[in-house]
């Protein structure tokens, strides 16, 4: 498994691989995308970024041949899916036209876009109580952001143990927030959105039902029904994902979460996408999966409906644990308290488990900022504790 790496699903269907990081501060997170060569069109499904998939993906339109058109179809606004979308300008043909959700425009400013995201949790929690990272994973990440190369682990923990006992921790995970948003910039390559030759899928027309087999979908069929584009919203504002009639494929980019990781996440279309397409299956109308980071590779049978099951079950498991949790505390519970309760009732294997394994510098949207999302997301009755911090209760 290598970033770039071709996988055919047809000779006219090709899945270019992604990247899953082990630190976030050290390699990016890069989503698996697809191309597609209808009669006339074709079609690039994201365009990923950098140069190992950037490369691909002009390697696999030539393999493919010309085409009277090129269309390239964004999923949604996040950075990893159209670093690369300046290629539409270097593939041969007689119309090029780019297409992405009105709803995802937001994200297109991206240091912005995520600074709202992260910013979102300082008037509710302090972001460093409660991480764990060890003392060498702090040193690398404060060279990797312009420390002294000096710079040891045990600098760090007399550092950190100095910090702890002047009480200023809580001060200092209000600059959280700018050094993710950072981070997350310096990780990736430069990215070319191609914000110039974009349209709204919404110019073509209004979203409109698209009917496959006895399942329907509100989205888009372009080119005479060769690519279904089909609303999501789960994972973020405006998502979509893709389905090939031709090849019984479907591509559903980042719409396989269904934790609200995000402050534009619903979790609730998330699993409507996950039970849409296992109807699909059920009917024979959907053989292969692939999805942006989960999986990142194409599955079929019992895999792919695995991964559809856990969409749906993850999040109904997810709800339960935070509900359950909620109502242990009738009285109310900051988001600080919330989520060490959780961590400390919560099953090995169980969602909220997973969640707490990935938190930065794994992966850089924390489980508190999560827990404040899905609390937002479901208007949970707020009050404040003695202290004034904000607390939620069960409905």
């Amino acid at each position: 498994m290598t970033t770039g790496d071709l996988h055919e699903i047809a000779p006219n269907l090709v899945v270019i691989e992604g990247h899953h990081p082990h630190a976030m501060w050290e390699d990016p997170d890069l989503p698996t995308i697809a191309v597609y060569r209808g009669e006339r069109t074709l079609y690039l499904l994201d365009t990923g970024v950098g140069q190992d998939q950037r490369a691909a993906l002009l390697r696999v339109a030539e393999r493919l041949g010309g085409a009277a058109e090129v269309l390239l179809l964004n999923s949604h606004g996040h950075l990893d899916h159209l670093g690369n979308n300046d290629v539409l300008a270097e593939l041969p043909a007689a119309r090029r036209r780019h297409l992405f959700p009105r709803a995802a425009r937001s994200a297109l400013d991206v240091e912005a876009f995520f600074s709202r995201m992260y910013h979102r949790g300082v008037p509710y929690f302090d972001y460093l109580t409660g991480l764990s990272i060890d003392p060498a994973t702090i040193a690398s990440i404060l060279r990797a952001v312009g420390a002294d190369p000096g710079l040891t682990d045990a600098d760090v923990a007399d550092l950190g143990k100095r910090i702890t006992e002047l009480g200023i921790t809580p001060a200092l995970g209000q600059f959280v927030p700018s050094l993710l948003v950072d981070t997350l910039l310096r990780t990736y390559p430069a990215v070319h959105p191609s914000v110039a030759t974009m349209e709204d899928y919404e110019d073509l027309a209004p979203a409109g039902t698209v009917r496959i087999g006895a399942v329907d979908w509100s989205g888009w069929s372009l080119g005479g029904g060769e690519v279904n584009v089909l609303l999501s919203e789960g994972h973020s504002a405006g998502g979509v994902v893709f389905h090939i009639p031709e090849h019984r494929f479907l591509m559903m980019a980042d719409e396989t979460t269904s934790i609200p990781i995000w402050a534009d996440s619903d979790p609730r279309n998330a699993v409507a996408t996950a039970r849409r397409a296992l109807a699909m299956m059920d009917a024979g109308d959907l053989e292969v999966l692939a999805a942006g980071h989960r999986p990142l590779l194409p599955v079929r049978g019992d895999e792919a409906r695995g991964v559809l099951r856990g969409i749906v079950g993850g999040a109904a498991q997810f709800t339960a644990e935070v509900d359950a949790a909620l109502r242990r505390r009738p009285e109310g519970v900051t988001i600080d308290d919330l989520a060490a309760d959780l961590a400390a009732t919560t099953e090995p294997g169980s969602i909220v488990a997973l969640l707490l394994r990935l938190q930065f510098p794994v992966f850089s949207t924390f489980f508190k900022l999560t827990l404040l999302n899905h609390c937002l997301l479901y208007g949970l009755p707020q009050g404040r504790d003695a202290a004034g911090q904000p607390m939620f209760r069960a409905v």
